[in-house]
C-alpha cells in the first residue's frame, strides 16, 4: 500500500509539472517566445516528456480489467482516461506547433526568394494556415482539459487513503500547488485531510520514517503545526536525529532526552535512536565518559523488550 501511495505521490508531482509547463506554453506562445524545446518537455513520445510518464505511470496505476463500482475506483479510472485524453491534445498540439513553427517559415522564405509560386504554393499556405488554426485550438483545448483533470485529480485524492507521501508532494514546494490547485494550501489540506496540522503531521511522519530529519525539521517549525500534539512529540527526535548527523553529538544527546520522556515512540523511531545512542556511547568512551554513560543508559531505555 505505502509502495503504491509513494507513486500516486509521483504522479501528482509529475501532473503538477506538467499543469505549470502547460501554462508556460501557452504564455510564450502568446508572447511568439515559444521554442519547440519548450513542447518537447511536456508532451513526445519518450520519458523525456512530462506528459507521457504522466500517461504511463496512469495506466500503469489505474488501469484494470475488471473495474469494480467503487467510488475510488472511479475517479481513479476517469483520472486515467482524462490524463489520456490531455495527452493525446498534447500531441496534436505539438504537431501543429511544428508544422507551424519549422515548414511555414521555410515556405515564407521560398515564396519570397520567387522559388515556390503557382497552385502547389498556394495550396501549402492554406495547409499551414489551418495546421496554426487547429494549432491555436489544441492549446486551448489543452488549457481547458488540464483545469478539468487537476478537478478530477482532487477527487482521487479525497478517495485515497491518508498517506504522508502524498502530502509531501503537495507540501514539497507551496508556491506551485497552489498555482496549480487555484487555492491557498491551507484550503487545500483541509479540503483533502480535514485540517491543516493533518496534513502536515502525515508528511512529517513520512519524512521521518524515510531518513529526512532535516527536512522534517523545517516543517516542524511551522506555526500550522503548533497547536499539534503529535508534531510537538516528534520535535525532539526530529532534532536529535538531525544534530547526530550533523555532528552535534552532545546537543543530540539532550534531544533524545527529552524525547524519550514523551510518548510519542513508533518502534521504527525507538530502533534509530537506540542505534544512534549506541554509537555516540561508543564513540565518546574515551573522550567524554559522563556523556558516554548518558547516552549508554538511554540506549538501555529504549532497548525493545523480549518477546
Amino acid at each position: 500500500m505505502e509502495q503504491r501511495a509513494e507513486r500516486v505521490a509521483q504522479l501528482v508531482r509529475e501532473f503538477m509539472e506538467a499543469f505549470i509547463l502547460s501554462k508556460e506554453i501557452g504564455e510564450k506562445l502568446a508572447s511568439a517566445e515559444l521554442d519547440f524545446a519548450d513542447v518537447d518537455r511536456l508532451v513526445g513520445l519518450a520519458e523525456g516528456s512530462t506528459l507521457f510518464r504522466l500517461k504511463e505511470e496512469c495506466h500503469a496505476l489505474f488501469r484494470i480489467d475488471d473495474a469494480e463500482p467503487q467510488a475510488d475506483v472511479q475517479a481513479e479510472e476517469l483520472f486515467d482516461l482524462a490524463v489520456g485524453a490531455l495527452y493525446h491534445e498534447g500531441m496534436k498540439f505539438r504537431e501543429g506547433y511544428y508544422t507551424t513553427a519549422i515548414y511555414a517559415p521555410r515556405l515564407e522564405r521560398l515564396i519570397a526568394e520567387g522559388s515556390a509560386a503557382g497552385p502547389l504554393a498556394g495550396v501549402f499556405w492554406q495547409a499551414f494556415e489551418a495546421g496554426r488554426r487547429r494549432m491555436l485550438e489544441s492549446e486551448a483545448e489543452t488549457e481547458e482539459l488540464f483545469r478539468e483533470t487537476r478537478d478530477q485529480l482532487l477527487i482521487v485524492l479525497r478517495h485515497m487513503p491518508e498517506s504522508g507521501a502524498v502530502a509531501r508532494s503537495l507540501l514539497d514546494y507551496p508556491e506551485r500547488t497552489e498555482k496549480v490547485f487555484d487555492t491557498s494550501l491551507r484550503a487545500l489540506l483541509e479540503d483533502v485531510y480535514g485540517s491543516v496540522a493533518r496534513g502536515y503531521e502525515l508528511a512529517i511522519q513520512s519524512l521521518l520514517d524515510n531518513g529526512h530529519f532535516t527536512e522534517a525539521e523545517a516543517l516542524l517549525a511551522v506555526p500550522e503545526v503548533a497547536d499539534s500534539r503529535t508534531c510537538r512529540a516528534a520535535e525532539p527526535f526530529a532534532r536529535g536525529m538531525a544534530r547526530y548527523y550533523g555532528g552535534d553529538d552532545r546537543g543530540a544527546l539532550e534531544e533524545f532526552e527529552k524525547w524519550a520522556s514523551k510518548g510519542n515512540r513508533p518502534a521504527l523511531w525507538t530502533q534509530r535512536a537506540h542505534r544512534v545512542l549506541s554509537a555516540l556511547a561508543e564513540s565518546q568512551e574515551d573522550s567524554d565518559g559522563d556523556m558516554a554513560k548518558r547516552a549508554k543508559k538511554l540506549a538501555s531505555s529504549l532497548t525493545p523488550p523480549p518477546t
